[in-house]
């Protein structure tokens, strides 16, 4: 799969994907003879974590240790995780604040309704 199928399979823009290559995020993604770049469906589902990922604000250095330690061997499930379950408690917290903002917005319009 080339670029276009991927942003169209994963609803990215072509823009971004290139944007994630440049950055470095793709290394290991082959390209055929005419220099496009090809992606295989494990590619597919790299690609789908970083877009999973980003949404959530992880940040581009730290996918690029990810994608690093991966192909460093199993020996580095281990600083992966760590990294997981920092990026984990971070949007645990991150989700405290939203649900606080929210409980707030209700009593705040159960109050407007009542005026």
């Amino acid at each position: 799969m080339q670029v276009r199928q991927v942003a169209e399979h994963l609803d990215l823009s072509e823009h971004t994907i290139r944007y994630y290559d440049k950055a470095g995020l793709f290394p290991f993604i082959e390209r055929n003879n005419n220099g496009y770049r090809e992606f295989t469906e494990e590619d597919l589902y790299w690609v789908e974590f970083i877009k999973c990922m980003r949404q959530t604000h992880m940040p581009i250095s730290k996918l690029k240790e990810i994608a690093k330690l991966y192909h460093q061997g199993s020996e580095t499930k281990l600083k992966r995780k760590e990294i997981f379950l920092e990026h984990q408690k971070n949007l645990l917290e991150q989700k405290k604040l939203i649900d606080i903002g929210l409980e707030t917005l209700e009593q705040k319009f159960k109050i407007l309704e009542n005026e």
